[in-house]
């Protein structure tokens, strides 16, 4: 394991507002690196959060997850929170362990200390010159503990010792063995039994001992998993029929097999949100990839477009159109797609209804006509990343900084990492490119337009284009100087070249002609996030009046 260290850490016992003022208590507490295993690279694991009263949208914001990751968790009569993240292996200030990596806006007043507290529960790992860095209005890398284990029966989770813990209490709390727990915590083994406040522990969890609700008596709950059991064994019989159905009948038919799954699939929808609950895959619960998309009929969809009025265009593809809409109170993008684009439309449900993931384009759910099809998305209010490259002003946007830029390719490298490597089926794009990177109100990118996924892959003429002047540029015999002939006019002189030169490179490999020495998509976030690190040390030196400093991160 990696060297123990100590930092002061917060009692996060009192409430938020409270610990943020003066007198707050503090304590040493003991944190270890989980070791990678070389079988391993990454994984899911579990984030334990001790509730202080912050909504789960919020916690979901600080933690970079979407609220579907997000599970209850009773601790006697305190409710706290299992997060699912994607935990990777990654070296970090010379220290080689598993750690999910999030971000946090840093406001008047912070310190690393009190934020790893009272938001993150006392697990990110202090990397050392912190002060430096954790400037008011800078978004920081935040470098949270997690772990991986070979075994297909248990899961990780990252848990910080609470007031009245003892091994005992967390083993049942969390579904785990004290000789797990103890072999897992190198602290906790060389003096058997003993624990202490603030310590951050690995526990192995039983993957059966997951909480799906709240663990008590009552008799709604009963009710509840009554009311969802039947409607999975509804759903089954629903897929059996259509698969005997599809048995007989020739692959020709995909489109009119369409209508009757909608509908099919609509009596099931219907009755799970009548119960206010959505079906989740439960065969691996450390996914947690739920396939709760809505049914919508042909006529909510026309009348949240106006009947898909012209003036709602607000996308153009070869697919189809893509709408602005108003679902009851929910903004929406609806993209119709023609019939005969079937094989489209199903290749992006089949991903996006199984895909949650806060770097991901959200699906709300989809619809079916005679002539068309439609899939429906979360609306993302900022255009695509194209929009933001070319011609910005015109299209009335701020030019993107250095460091926006830088990321927005970390947020999309992290959802196409997300595809690849921690769902069940590994799925793959095909399709990357500045239009199909979406951006919100805090200019942090998702990928959207799955319409290509395991379909045949295509290439052009404008996608060689990068090819080409990447590969002239490290080519020359001064490459930095190419480098800046071709570096876009928006960013003038501010940018770090060096930095600009280490990106440049990570693209060189990503477009080598041999994909077998293409590197992962876990290895660019790797990259990215240590290009993001240093970008925003370098931002910060500019000081608060530099134009790099426009509200970019806005949300976190």
């Amino acid at each position: 394991m990696a060297t123990l260290y100590l930092f002061p850490c917060l009692l996060f016992f009192s409430s938020l507002a409270s610990a943020f003022g003066s007198g707050i208590p503090i304590k040493p507490s003991v944190m270890d690196s989980f070791p990678c295993n070389e079988h391993i690279n990454t994984c899911n694991a579990l984030l334990y959060h001790i509730n202080q009263g912050l909504p789960v949208e919020r916690i979901a914001s600080f933690y970079s997850v979407n609220p579907s990751q997000i599970k209850p968790i009773f601790r006697g009569n305190q409710k706290d929170y299992l997060i699912t993240v994607p935990c990777s292996c990654k070296d970090v200030n010379s220290t080689r362990g598993y750690f999910y990596d999030t971000s946090y806006k840093v406001q008047p007043n912070d310190t690393f200390v009190n934020v790893s507290a009272m938001i993150y529960s006392g697990q990110a790992w202090k990397v050392g010159g912190e002060e430096n860095y954790f400037i008011a209005g800078v978004a920081v890398p935040i470098h949270l503990l997690c772990g991986c284990v070979e075994t297909g029966t248990q899961v990780v989770v990252t848990y910080t010792v609470q007031q009245q813990d003892t091994l005992s209490i967390i083993a049942t709390l969390l579904s785990a063995e004290i000789s797990g727990i103890e072999s897992m915590n190198k602290m906790v083994a060389q003096n058997p039994g003993y624990i202490d406040v603030c310590w951050v522990l690995f526990v192995p969890m039983e993957l059966n001992g997951l909480p799906t609700a709240e663990k008590s008596g009552k008799t709604h709950k009963w009710v509840t998993v009554i009311a969802l059991l039947s409607a999975v064994a509804l759903f089954s019989v629903i897929t059996l029929i259509i698969i005997l159905l599809r048995r007989k009948r020739p692959e020709e038919k995909i489109t009119e097999d369409a209508k009757h799954v909608s509908k099919a699939m609509s009596i099931t929808t219907r009755a799970f949100s009548s119960q206010g609950q959505c079906k989740e895959n439960t065969e691996d619960v450390t996914v947690l990839e739920s396939e709760r998309t809505i049914i919508f009929s042909l006529e909510e969809i026309e009348e949240a477009t106006n009947n898909f009025d012209e003036s709602r265009i607000i996308g153009r593809g070869g697919f189809g159109n893509v709408y602005f809409g108003l679902l009851g109170d929910r903004e929406a993008a609806i993209k119709k797609m023609r019939s005969n684009k079937s094989k489209e439309f199903f290749a992006e449900l089949k991903v996006l209804c199984k895909i949650h993931h806060i770097n991901v384009v959200e699906l709300f759910g989809y619809a079916s006509g005679d002539d068309h099809l439609c899939l429906v998305y979360k609306y993302v209010r900022n255009g695509s990343l194209s929009d933001h490259l070319h011609d910005p002003l015109l299209k009335g946007h701020q030019p993107l900084t250095w460091t926006a830029r830088t990321q927005i390719a970390l947020d999309a490298a992290k959802g196409i990492e997300y595809i690849h490597d921690h769902t069940k089926a590994r799925y793959v794009h095909r399709d990357i490119k500045t239009s199909n990177i979406l951006l919100d109100d805090g200019l942090r990118a998702k990928v959207a337009d799955f319409g290509l996924v395991k379909l045949e892959e295509r290439t052009n003429e404008k996608e060689m284009l990068a090819t080409r002047l990447v590969n002239e540029v490290f080519r020359d015999e001064d490459p930095e100087s190419a480098l800046e002939e071709i570096i876009d006019g928006n960013l003038g002189s501010s940018y770090p070249l060096e930095n600009v030169y280490k990106m440049a490179a990570v693209a060189e490999w990503c477009l080598n002609e041999d994909a077998v020495d293409r590197p992962e998509m876990r290895d660019i976030v790797a990259i990215l996030s240590q290009i993001m690190i240093t970008s925003t040390e370098w931002e910060a030196s500019l000081g608060g009046d530099s134009q790099v400093f426009s509200g970019l991160f806005n949300g976190r």
